[in-house]
């Protein structure tokens, strides 16, 4: 599907016009005026005027290429340039030459973009959404090839380079993560249930009489020797005396 994708993403961009439509529409990418339309850098102060692109936002479509953002391409308009081909009925490209076989389906919009994947297999295609870039962030990046289209690096552009110093996102910083204390459970707390009851001492008592096995209270050997010595016992007692705190 992926290599699909970018065949059909190749062929569009041969055959699209330059940088600005024919009413001369482009988009801020990044900067003080991102998303807003421009014709030339100068109107894209700390970013780029770049090519407006298409995307399908939403139905079964949703995430592919357009031609028409704002609108559908129809064929009542034949293109001047080749009869088979039909022209943006409004919109962005109002006029323009474009295939219908790239509108979307179930009457969902073809929304225009500034924005470019970052990265991962779809890396410079144009998206909306993180959830259009398989995994990667969809950003207003702030840098253009040569032709005027938004791109991330040089291997995004068909010919020239990848220009404008990017407005790259800030990774997060990770918190460390403190652990929590592991509570401790007071001498002679049998049951696990934060509490030390009479039971629990005359079971104690019973284990070190070697009347009863240690399993019955391992709370009780705070030491780990596997015996309940006198002093455990007075440990436990006071524990008890304390609400086991």
């Amino acid at each position: 599907m992926i290599r699909s994708l970018i065949a059909l993403y190749l062929v569009f961009a041969l055959t699209l016009p330059p940088l600005l439509s024919a009413s001369g529409q482009g988009v801020c990418s990044s900067g003080e005026r991102d998303s807003q339309p421009c014709s030339e850098q100068v109107d894209c102060p700390g970013g780029a005027c770049v090519f407006v692109q298409g995307i399908c936002d939403g139905g079964t479509d949703d995430g592919a290429d357009c031609e028409c953002p704002l609108s559908t391409c129809g064929l009542a308009f034949a293109c001047p340039n080749d009869p088979v081909l039909g022209s943006c009925i409004s919109g962005l490209r109002a006029g323009e030459c474009c295939d219908p076989a790239f509108n979307c389906s179930d009457g969902s919009p073809c929304a225009p973009t500034q924005k470019v994947c970052l990265d991962g297999p779809l890396k410079g295609f144009p998206c909306l959404r993180d959830a259009h870039c398989l995994g990667s962030l969809c950003w207003a990046l702030g840098r253009r090839c040569d032709d005027g289209y938004a791109c991330v690096d040089d291997d995004d552009c068909l010919d020239g380079t990848c220009q404008g110093t990017g407005n790259f996102p800030t990774p997060t910083p990770t918190s460390a993560v403190t652990p929590s204390p592991t509570p401790v459970r007071c001498v002679g707390d049998c049951d696990g249930d934060g509490s030390v009851t009479i039971d629990n001492i005359l079971t104690m008592v019973n284990i070190a009489l070697g009347q009863t096995p240690l399993s019955s209270c391992f709370a009780g050997d705070e030491n780990g020797d596997g015996t309940i010595t006198v002093d455990e016992l007075v440990a436990a007692v006071t524990a008890a005396l304390l609400s086991c705190r």
